[in-house]
């Protein structure tokens, strides 16, 4: 009866273990695409000018692309199909917005730098969870 139950218990624990740590995962992954949208973004307009704004994201590229190459490790593990479109949504967005600024920093103007990046963070906010309202913690 005990060899039963570790039988069937074991692979139910497991199973809620690498669940629980792909979530984890995943969270951390949408706190990097979160920074991406409502921090890097916003740093990128304020630069002032085309070429602060392309210094700023050559120091900070990497962490999106690293950002991008999480999710599209997650959308291959994923413990279920809607765990999957989840990662597969967000990833779409991180590499979209990731190639939009690298464009825009590459050839854009300043006179058009702000309205582009400022379409690439309503892009990604269409994914993300909604801000938390101004004072909470």
């Amino acid at each position: 009866m005990l060899l039963a139950a570790l039988a069937i218990g074991i692979p139910l624990l497991i199973r809620s273990r690498r669940r629980a740590d792909w979530l984890a995962e995943l969270d951390t992954a949408e706190a990097e695409a979160i920074w991406f949208a409502r921090a890097l973004i916003p740093e990128l307009k304020a630069a002032g000018s085309h070429e602060r704004a392309a210094g700023a994201w050559g120091v900070s590229s990497a962490r999106v692309v690293a950002t991008e190459d999480a999710l599209t490790g997650l959308e291959a593990s994923a413990p279920d199909d809607e765990s999957r479109i989840r990662a597969t949504t967000l990833r779409d967005a991180v590499r979209s917005g990731r190639g939009q600024v690298e464009q825009l920093v590459r050839v854009g103007a300043d006179a058009t730098l702000g309205f582009g990046l400022e379409d690439v963070a309503v892009e990604l906010e269409r994914v993300l969870p909604p801000a938390p309202p101004p004072g909470s913690p």
